[in-house]
């Protein structure tokens, strides 16, 4: 009797978009340049993936892990100019293929509204929030609601979140961050020496350059890090643009306790044409808020990014982040 010989079977390609078939953006306002199709693709073995828009000529998706945007394997991030989107509906063909040329392909409708203007002041209070993305704009990584808050499910490289518009020129941003733990601060990808959480203002999106998605993340007004030490016990602010701007004090000395909420606060305001302020500060919940800024970051430069959303970061941390309040601040 002869021997019946079978091989395994292949395993099927699957294209998991992480916040659904159907998106929406610019419904309250225009945080950044870019929008964002976030997802990730199986198995291992996966050869290409590739999207086409309206129809479009098809253009090579990058997959992760790739030491910045994209955090594991097959971990995509579809980088749509907002030029290049119809205001409406938009179709995202994404096709997904193999080794053995066996292929998928799946569909994202893209509705675009480019008319809107992102209200000031602003709130989010996530305990009524439906979706993620109907109050902020996800720029990278997988995120989930949680009680109270929004966490992210895979730390690595900045973890973003925008929120707000491009006419948004003098604000303040309140948050709340509760650490749950985080990558030690090593040189290198992807912490290259630093794990924290941030605020970031004035948000133009992500600057052109040849990778895909983009990685040059400024010009912008500026970021300001709470940055994690490996002991805890010696974390501090740091507030800089990625060119211009850097002002960091090694004297400060913040304790930090992990699955302890915190308060974090981020001020930007233009005192004249070239002068440019940022001030950020952090507390234990159940304290009251400090008077004075833990940090003072002036910028004296011609070359100011003058307007922009708000961003929210965790690179290298796994946080929860709480509700969100945005005030506009007066000319001084």
């Amino acid at each position: 009797m002869g021997i019946k010989c079978t091989s395994a079977p292949e395993t099927a390609i699957q294209i998991q978009v992480w916040y659904g078939s159907e998106q929406h953006f610019g419904q309250r306002g225009i945080p950044q340049r870019w929008v964002n199709i976030l997802g990730n693709v199986l198995p291992d073995t996966l050869a290409t993936l590739r999207y086409s828009l309206n129809g479009g000529f098809p253009q090579l998706v990058s997959l992760g892990e790739d030491g910045r945007r994209l955090a594991r394997t097959g971990d995509f991030n579809v980088e749509l100019h907002l030029d290049s989107l119809l205001v409406g509906k938009n179709e995202l063909t994404l096709v997904a293929e193999s080794n053995e040329g066996a292929e998928v392909k799946q569909t994202v409708n893209v509705y675009v509204r480019k008319q809107q203007s992102w209200a000031l002041p602003y709130a989010v209070n996530w305990d009524t929030v439906q979706h993620i993305a109907d109050v902020v704009q996800i720029v990278d990584g997988h995120w989930a609601q949680v009680p109270g808050g929004v966490r992210t499910l895979a730390p690595y490289y900045d973890r973003v979140l925008a929120f707000g518009d491009t006419s948004w020129h003098n604000y303040e941003v309140s948050t709340s961050v509760i650490f749950h733990g985080f990558a030690s601060p090593l040189p290198g990808p992807p912490t290259y020496g630093v794990s924290h959480a941030a605020i970031a203002t004035r948000w133009p999106g992500h600057d052109a350059d040849a990778e895909q998605p983009h990685v040059k993340w400024y010009p912008l007004g500026a970021t300001a890090e709470f940055r994690l030490t490996d002991g805890l016990d010696s974390c501090r602010w740091r507030v800089f643009d990625g060119e211009h701007l850097y002002v960091e004090d090694s004297s400060q000395h913040f304790s930090i306790t992990l699955g302890t909420q915190y308060h974090m606060k981020h001020r930007v305001r233009t005192l004249h044409d070239s002068l440019t302020r940022y001030q950020v500060k952090l507390w234990e919940d159940g304290l009251p808020e400090p008077a004075t800024w833990d940090l003072v970051a002036d910028e004296n430069s011609t070359k100011n990014i003058s307007s922009g959303s708000a961003l929210l970061l965790a690179h290298n941390t796994d946080v929860t982040f709480g509700p969100i309040s945005v005030i506009p601040l007066p000319h001084e």
